[in-house]
């Protein structure tokens, strides 16, 4: 199902979407929904050794956001708040792994990633919500690269521009994959930042436009059963004798 009044604000690391999150949800009388960058304690680690904390940090952040997630499912299905405008919703955790997991250093590895998809599945897909609306900011990742260093995060010192070359053909299949399972999504050119009230004003228009199919959940992100030829499907172990 959609929740009404659930924004995503969705881009890649360094376009600018904190700042979009939280203007925008004072425009709609929304409330913002903030990447808790500092209460991450394996993310530097991760810069630092990406091999080592991929997986385990990946699975952090789904458990976080998984949490977050509820709550304000919650909070809006009961009254208590109008709306929400999420910095990165927890569609978005899997655009990460997925990437991981195809870096040819297998950061996340194929076992770790099916570990990673089976927790997905049972945490994100068993209550399953989509935002009424994802707003996708796009720029070039030379553009990122600029931003990040202007915000003097030390460490996000060690992002390469593969990386987010990589994080943003990642993002578009994402939302390639998203727009087939219904949602709506809304496209901006984030190269240069636009004004707060023309985005808040095109937010409300494409959040009031039908939606004319909806599909039960989005799972086009698991590797094939071939990615995992040592590992049994669970078909098989009821095929005894």
């Amino acid at each position: 199902m959609f929740a009404q009044g659930y924004i995503g604000i969705a881009g890649i690391i360094g376009v600018g979407k904190s700042t979009l999150t939280v203007d925008v949800s004072k425009e709609l009388g929304f409330e913002p929904i903030l990447e808790e960058v500092n209460g991450n304690p394996y993310l530097e680690r991760f810069y630092t050794d990406m091999k080592q904390y991929a997986a385990i940090m990946q699975i952090w952040l789904l458990n976080h956001r998984f949490r977050q997630h509820k709550e304000f499912v919650a909070r809006i299905s009961l009254g208590r708040i109008k709306g929400v405008v999420q910095d990165r919703t927890i569609w978005e955790d899997t655009i990460f792994a997925r990437m991981l997991n195809r870096h040819p250093s297998k950061l996340i590895s194929d076992l770790d990633y099916a570990t990673y998809l089976d927790l997905f599945d049972n945490m994100v897909l068993q209550e399953l919500v989509y935002p009424q609306l994802l707003v996708y900011l796009d720029c070039d990742p030379e553009t990122a690269m600029k931003r990040i260093a202007m915000r003097g995060r030390n460490m996000e010192r060690t992002i390469s521009i593969e990386y987010l070359v990589a994080l943003r053909d990642n993002y578009l299949e994402f939302l390639d994959e998203m727009e087939d399972a219904g949602v709506r999504i809304l496209r901006l050119n984030w190269e240069e930042f636009h004004d707060t009230k023309t985005v808040a004003r095109r937010v409300h228009e494409c959040s009031l436009k039908p939606v004319n199919f909806f599909t039960k959940w989005v799972r086009p992100l698991r590797a094939s059963h071939e990615a995992f030829p040592n590992i049994t499907a669970p078909e098989e172990l009821l095929k005894v004798g």
